[in-house]
């Protein structure tokens, strides 16, 4: 009678077990019932997995402000808030860019974008931050978003009230004798002759660089206390 050899039983068996391990891994894994919502905050010995936590219970993760959206919804509203954001800061540079003379001066322009960051704060700026909308992907949203939403309303309302300020003062025609005169946008195709100041400046209230800075430093003042820093 032949043998079987033993490094071929060797190999079947370790192929048999191999075998086993990864079965019984995709079977469990299969099983979790894990659809990444992220509970995993609570400890066995704290709190039920499904249910409220015990009086006094402060979660390991402060991002975890209960209870969370499922985790898409947060990552699309991450991603949207983004987005809306971005606008704000292109408003802001094209604005800096016409008043610190990176570009042409159009004052309807410029009372637009003014107007465009004022629409975008208060309520319509804190709809991006709902209860149970953190933590997303590459979000740089600080938990005190979540836990000081008296103090985050009153930033996102004053950030309504300096670009509301700011389109008021751009609108405003001062004294020739008081204005400043800031080279016209298309002003090259709109005037016959360069020396022409009266086509080719416009004349802007002095107020508006002061109106402009506490726009800017309302901005900063809010991501101070509500946007942490950006690792990517």
């Amino acid at each position: 009678m032949r043998q079987f050899p033993k490094r071929r039983l060797a190999k079947s068996l370790l192929a048999g077990a191999l075998g086993g391990l990864l079965l019984g891994a995709g079977t469990a894994h299969a099983f979790s019932f894990d659809f990444g919502n992220d509970d995993y905050d609570y400890p066995p010995w704290a709190s039920p997995y499904w249910g409220a936590p015990p009086p006094g219970y402060v979660p390991a993760n402060p991002y975890l402000v209960r209870p969370l959206l499922p985790r898409g919804l947060r990552d699309e509203l991450a991603s949207e808030r983004q987005h809306f954001m971005e606008g704000h800061q292109d408003a802001l540079n094209d604005l800096a860019a016409m008043l610190y003379g990176g570009k042409g001066f159009d004052r309807t322009e410029a009372i637009k974008l003014a107007r465009k960051i004022e629409g975008g704060s208060g309520i319509n700026l804190l709809r991006f931050f709902p209860p149970g909308s953190a933590p997303a992907w590459k979000s740089r949203a600080l938990p005190s978003i979540w836990t000081r939403q008296e103090d985050f309303q009153a930033k996102a309302d004053a950030l309504g009230q300096a670009a509301a300020a700011l389109a008021e003062e751009l609108a405003k025609v001062p004294d020739p004798k008081q204005a400043v005169y800031l080279p016209k946008k298309n002003a090259a195709f709109e005037c016959r002759d360069n020396s022409d100041e009266q086509c080719a400046k416009v004349p802007v209230s002095p107020g508006v660089w002061e109106k402009f800075n506490q726009l800017s430093a309302t901005c900063q003042g809010c991501h101070l206390g509500f946007r942490g820093y950006g690792w990517w």
